[in-house]
Parts: C-alpha cells; sequence; structure tokens
C-alpha cells in the first residue's frame, strides 16, 4: 500500500545525492508558518494598477517565560511576555473576501501560510524590508458578536 511512494522518495533523495547530479536537479523545501494570535486592527483590502486585491491585517502572538528559579508562578514578577506582531496578506480570493469581511480586531485566529521577506519603495524614495504571512488558511477561533 505505502510501498510506492515510500519508493519515490527514496529514487528522489537517492537522485539529489548522487555526486554526479547535475546541481540544477529540483528538490522539495518546506515554507510553512503557523501562528495562533489576535487580530490587532481591521483588515483593509488594497489592489495596485494592474494586480489582485489584497487583504491585509496584523496578528499579535505572545510568547510567556518565567523568570528566576521558581517553578510556580508565585507573583506576577515571575512572568515575562513579549508581544510579536505579524502582518498577514490574504491574497486567495475566497479567502481574501472572507477575511475582509469577518476579521475583526481583538478576534483569536490560526493562520497558516508561508513566510514572504520582499521589498519596497516608500514614499520618501527610500527601499524597505518587508517580512509578510501569506495566508492559506484562516481559522476563527472566538466569536466577538459573543462579547457585545
Amino acid at each position: 500500500m505505502f510501498q510506492r511512494p515510500v519508493l519515490r522518495v527514496l529514487r528522489q533523495f537517492a537522485r539529489c545525492q548522487s555526486s554526479d547530479a547535475p546541481s540544477h536537479i529540483l528538490e522539495r523545501s518546506l515554507n510553512k508558518v503557523q501562528l495562533l494570535g489576535r487580530v490587532g486592527q481591521d483588515p483593509v483590502m488594497r489592489q495596485a494598477d494592474g494586480k489582485n486585491p489584497v487583504t491585509i491585517f496584523s496578528l499579535a502572538t505572545n510568547e510567556l517565560w518565567r523568570s528566576g528559579e521558581s517553578e510556580v508562578f508565585q507573583t506576577a514578577g515571575d512572568v515575562n511576555q513579549k508581544t510579536t506582531w505579524h502582518r498577514v496578506s490574504v491574497f486567495r480570493p475566497g479567502l481574501r473576501d472572507v477575511a475582509y469581511q469577518h476579521v475583526k480586531k481583538g478576534a483569536r485566529l490560526f493562520v497558516e501560510g508561508k513566510i514572504d521577506y520582499g521589498e519596497y519603495t516608500d514614499k520618501n524614495n527610500v527601499r524597505r524590508q518587508a517580512t509578510t504571512i501569506i495566508a492559506d488558511n484562516i481559522i476563527f477561533l472566538s466569536d466577538l458578536r459573543d462579547k457585545l
């Protein structure tokens, strides 16, 4: 049952590892990001001339750790927190529209996608670097209507 897929993978590995293999052989790689956090601002939809529209929003993730040697959280000083902000871009047509209509500030989301590093020129003609998460899937974990 699994014999053929396993053999295919082994053949691909053997091809890529041989010393006489040309350097132009394509090999698989992985660019995958999974984020669980809260939305920092309502999404905006942008469209550059001649390009497909994109929905953009920010997502905050938090990292918690203990300071000191204590295993038990005794006081507020024992816990440290770092917040990281991520720019999330949604290009897929169906997902882009759902994200634009339903993602709201404060919502808790699970986002799957890939990381993209790019450059742009700002309005002062300065080249800037930007890191973006290109979303392939969004799962809504909270409904803000419950809080109203």
